[in-house]
């Protein structure tokens, strides 16, 4: 990364004094950005709000440091999560703005009129910040000042904390510097745009990656020629951005599965404008993993347990049921695990929940797949896990860590220990579709099913009687039919089934219907 010395904290203070002078300290999404339309600053506001809301824990009480946070923004729009925050930045006027918000919300806020790469007070570093943000900032240093923010950033960071950066990049290898003159032809601001990988490589010294994307979709058509006319096409829409945006907010997890899929096909890829210029969305975690994670698997150490956590669009639940089963398993007393997480083409803010948990704690593996149902997600998790005993649990949470824990602890009563619900309040249309399903089996196999949820089992019975031609939700029933074929009949056990942690079922969308229907007229043929 080579930059010339023009980068001056002082100047880019200056000059957004003046831009905030000019726009007011009220005038919310356009404070701190040279983005020229209102319409659009706002709306990338939106998506960027709606980004971090997707990949930031969901939890409280947390201390919150931002490195060049202006207004304060993002940490506003952190809401009930942040107890306490640190803004620093190079301009009086945006952290007057940001005082003024913080005091009409109630928020105890401390801010530092001084450069991002400043050192801080110790006793207002205290035992470190659980998130560190770093939005734009970076562009605005050369390269000694990125490694000082880097340095800031780590030395601040909490056990198990998180950072946050935004930063505009480009994506085809170049460097980009925008650079504005007042009237007398005086340089007052100054932006880099460095190529994507720069950051994640400068951050890699103190830092680990754990989770990059572009903060929005960029699904526009190749007759819009890019960025530049997409916003010149919002201009003329009429106020259409504003009234679309948060159902464009919404959506843009998907719409950037979509661009995925078209930009990795070349011949598709030409329906899309190309993106020379992006803004993208980086997490890092700690370098060092914490002592309480070194004492978990080495790699070439297979653990004692593997469970399987499959998971499709479950943004709400994900978090918390694996907190809770790490929790639970770290507590069983010397027990070697691993969670070997599946995302079943999700389309919500599953897969970056996933990739961020992974990069915390080497135990957790996150496997990303396009979406092929229950059985197939069951299949890569059991093909993947490398435990003695393998367990799987659905993402949802209902099905509490104790039954994981019982399970491994019957582990030598059979090769299969399989669970059946002693009562379960389920919708109607479900229990239309497990009752038919059960009917099914029982005429096909002349076994009598119950209604039940997950088993445990040793590898080794997985790679003598797993069903090798069947990635259907099926793949359970064919299992366990194996192995009574075999003479090694599974053994039962009852549990209790809990309500979801959140979110709602995927059993009754449509898809899955006609997918369980077709495999019951496979069955029954």
């Amino acid at each position: 990364m080579t930059d010339g010395s023009e980068f001056d904290p002082a100047r880019i203070g200056a000059f957004y004094d003046a831009d905030t002078r000019d726009k007011g300290r009220d005038a919310g999404a356009r404070l701190g950005t040279v983005t020229a339309s209102a319409a659009v600053a706002r709306h990338r506001d939106r998506l960027e709000r709606a980004h971090v809301d997707r990949v930031v824990p969901r939890r409280g009480g947390m201390r919150v440091l931002d490195l060049g946070g202006g207004s304060g923004r993002m940490v506003f729009a952190l809401g009930e999560r942040v107890a306490e925050a640190v803004v620093v930045d190079v301009s009086a006027e945006l952290l007057a703005a940001a005082e003024s918000r913080a005091r009409d919300i109630g928020l105890p806020l401390t801010t530092l009129c001084q450069s991002a790469t400043g050192a801080l007070p110790a006793e207002l570093v205290g035992d470190g910040f659980d998130l560190v943000l770093i939005f734009g900032v970076a562009g605005h240093l050369d390269a000694a000042g990125v490694d000082a923010l880097v340095d800031r950033a780590a030395d601040a960071l909490a056990p198990g904390g998180l950072v946050v950066m935004r930063c505009a990049v480009t994506t085809d290898g170049e460097q980009r510097l925008d650079v504005r003159t007042d009237a007398d032809g005086r340089e007052i601001y100054r932006y880099a745009m460095r190529p994507r990988g720069v950051y994640a490589r400068r951050f890699a010294r103190r830092l680990r990656l754990t989770y990059r994307k572009p903060v929005c979709a960029h699904f526009f058509p190749w007759f819009l020629g890019g960025t530049e006319g997409a916003v010149q096409a919002a201009e003329r829409g009429g106020g259409w951005l504003d009234r679309l945006g948060p159902l464009l907010a919404k959506v843009d997890p998907a719409l950037q599965a979509a661009e995925d899929a078209l930009r990795d096909d070349a011949r598709l890829a030409r329906l899309l404008a190309p993106v020379p210029v992006t803004q993208d969305l980086m997490l890092f975690a700690a370098a060092e993993a914490p002592a309480a994670r070194a004492a978990g698997p080495d790699d070439d150490t297979p653990p004692d347990l593997s469970v399987v956590v499959i998971a499709f669009n479950e943004e709400d639940c994900l978090e918390p049921v694996i907190d809770e089963l790490r929790d639970a398993l770290d507590g069983a007393g010397g027990l070697r695990w691993e969670l070997v997480c599946v995302d079943d083409g999700s389309t919500d803010a599953t897969p970056a929940i996933l990739d961020r948990l992974a990069g915390l704690d080497p135990r957790i593996r996150a496997v990303h797949q396009p979406n092929r149902g229950i059985g197939g997600a069951l299949r890569t998790g059991f093909d993947r896990a490398r435990g003695g005993h393998v367990t799987w649990v659905p993402a949802d949470g209902q099905i509490a860590p104790e039954t994981v824990l019982e399970l491994y602890r019957r582990r030598d009563e059979a090769p299969m220990l399989t669970t059946v619900y002693r009562t379960r309040d389920d919708h109607w249309m479900r229990m239309v579709i497990s009752n038919t399903l059960n009917t099914m089996i029982r005429v096909r196999t002349g076994e009598v099913a119950k209604s039940g949820g997950n088993y445990l089992f040793s590898r080794a019975a997985w790679q003598a009687h797993g069903p090798r031609d069947d990635d259907s939700m099926m793949i359970s029933t064919a299992f366990r039919h194996n192995l009574r074929e075999a003479g090694t009949p599974p053994v039962e056990v009852e549990i209790d089934c809990r309500a979801r942690i959140g979110g709602r079922s995927k059993v009754l969308n449509p898809r899955t219907i006609l997918r369980t229907a077709a495999q019951l007229l496979r069955m029954g043929g």
